[in-house]
């Protein structure tokens, strides 16, 4: 094994768009709503996020995800908890 093999060895490229599992539990920041519904915004990805209160918008929250679509990098959440406020 080259230095260079050593030195990268582990490292990888984070993708635009993360995908995510049926029953994961994430902490996302909140960055608006959509049609009365919180949405976090992952890279690419989009969680709408149902039963989150009306001031989770630039707050962390746990999500469970209910639902994922990787062809569109969609899914579905369920509020679980705010977990602290933006840093803006």
């Amino acid at each position: 094994m080259s230095a260079l093999e050593k030195l990268l060895a582990g490292w990888s490229f984070r993708s635009s768009t993360p995908d995510f599992e049926p029953g994961e539990v994430l902490e996302v920041m909140v960055t608006g709503r959509e049609g009365g519904e919180a949405v976090a915004r992952v890279g690419d990805s989009t969680l709408r996020i149902e039963g989150a209160p009306d001031d989770a918008v630039d707050a962390r929250v746990l999500v469970a995800v209910e639902t994922w679509d990787a062809s569109t990098h969609r899914g579905t959440g369920t509020y679980r908890r705010t977990v602290g406020e933006s840093a803006f």
